[in-house]
């Protein structure tokens, strides 16, 4: 199963989803973005970072043209905060908010910003093994009779 490609969230989207996780929303659950704007100047640098870490992981990394011709592909940075991730949605929606999280809240709340990197690396350790794959035949090299071989035959 594929996820859905880049296209459809920003950095302001992950933003904002760092900032819920974070619990900096007002009583009525609205952003507070007078109180976050210090994390707001710092964000896009960190998810510029974070992306090149998630990219071999996301299904666009192989769709990238650098694959074919043999060299490692690199997401591309983002300008600001409304430019759209390099990243399939599901590693910019739900694993990167984390990441983001952790490193906002790094200095002010260790406590937290140690929650969100283990749930961050978590959800990346899950990306690695549940990567989606595509499956193909499997050609019998040894030939032989079906069901048995030379090297042996069904119990």
């Amino acid at each position: 199963m594929a996820y859905q490609t880049t296209g459809s969230i920003t950095g302001m989207d992950v933003f904002q989803r760092a900032i819920t996780i974070m619990d900096e929303l007002s009583d009525e659950g609205k952003y507070k973005y007078e109180d976050t704007e210090e994390y707001r100047l710092r964000t896009l640098a960190i998810l510029n970072v974070l992306q090149q870490e998630l990219y071999p992981f996301s299904d666009t990394y192989r769709k990238n043209s650098e694959w074919e011709s043999g060299r490692r592909p690199v997401a591309a940075q983002l300008e600001d905060l409304y430019s759209e991730i390099d990243l399939d949605d599901y590693c910019a929606g739900t694993v990167l908010p984390y990441g983001l999280a952790a490193h906002l809240l790094m200095a002010e709340d260790p406590s937290s910003a140690n929650f969100c990197q283990q749930r961050y690396d978590e959800l990346k350790a899950s990306l690695q093994r549940g990567m989606p794959a595509e499956s193909e035949d499997i050609t019998d090299l040894y030939g032989g009779l079906e069901p048995y071989n030379e090297f042996g035959m069904w119990a």
